[in-house]
């Protein structure tokens, strides 16, 4: 209180030109109407001007909630379109599977979609990358099956990829037959053109017709039987004379692959026990 005093005894003519000012400037604004409305229009663009810089400086203060707020908005409506997508891609795939002959509810097979996150088919060895991995139940040894036939076999697994060894790959192999006459042998790839494989190691006696159909034959834990791979494109002799080879091709457009199912075996590590113990 006492350094109050002393600043109001050393400051009083400002103090009593302050006191002044303000009872000239309320005399003029109370005594004549003219002198009042200027004085409230300038009060309002001062009140104005003050209340535009303190909204600016809260509307920047919350700028970071807002922000978050806008962004958990934006997921939470992107979940939604992707939930939709994915219930249609669902849809899609089942009516895909059933016209090319797989049955997704026989109790055997479980399939599981999945999107090509990358692909090579100009390599003597390619991959495919898949956004599926073990957190989605996939494994190692299933198959990869695209609306149109057959695609390759998961080689390895992450938590949340796979890795594909596709048909178009020299080390891929698998039993495939002929649909008209049940004759199998290995498929295998030249690491030429990626719209054809070859069926190897099919009998000299029997007879084949250009433009018949290349199934999966069953001869394993990974494919069921019956799916396609593609049609028969050209044919000859093997070296011995014994055996014919198949041009086959593909059904498959691995050029523009993008969504596929994985098929996974409820019995696959059954049957391979048993196989393993029967072989030794």
């Amino acid at each position: 209180m006492k350094n109050l005093f002393s600043f109001i005894f050393k400051n009083v003519h400002w103090v009593l030109f302050a006191l002044l000012f303000t009872s000239a400037i309320v005399l003029i604004v109370n005594n004549s109407r003219f002198q009042r409305s200027k004085f409230l229009a300038a009060a309002q663009e001062v009140t104005g001007a003050i209340y535009s810089v303190t909204s600016a400086f809260y509307a920047y203060t919350n700028l970071k909630t807002t922000n978050e707020q806008m962004m958990h908005r934006i997921a939470e409506l992107e979940n939604q379109i992707h939930a939709h997508q994915y219930a249609e891609e669902q849809a899609d795939n089942i009516v895909r599977m059933s016209s090319i002959g797989i049955d997704i509810s026989d109790g055997i097979y479980q399939w599981i979609p999945a999107k090509v996150l990358n692909n090579s088919i100009a390599k003597i060895e390619n991959y495919l990358t898949l956004n599926k991995g073990t957190l989605d139940g996939i494994e190692e040894d299933m198959g990869v099956v695209s609306a149109s036939g057959i695609v390759g076999v998961v080689m390895s697994t992450s938590a949340h990829f796979s890795r594909v060894i596709p048909v178009l790959n020299e080390k891929f192999r698998l039993s495939c037959m002929v649909k008209n006459n049940n004759s199998f042998g290995p498929l295998v790839w030249d690491g030429g053109d990626p719209r054809y494989t070859y069926l190897t190691e099919l009998p000299r006696h029997v007879d084949f017709e250009v433009g018949d159909t290349i199934l999966t034959s069953g001869y394993s834990t990974i494919f069921p039987a019956g799916l396609l791979v593609g049609t028969i494109a050209t044919f000859e002799k093997q070296k011995d004379d014994n055996y014919n080879t198949l041009k086959v091709n593909l059904f498959t457009d691995f050029s523009t692959l993008n969504n596929v199912m994985v098929v996974k075996n409820k019995y696959q590590q059954e049957q391979k026990q048993l196989e393993n113990t029967v072989e030794r």
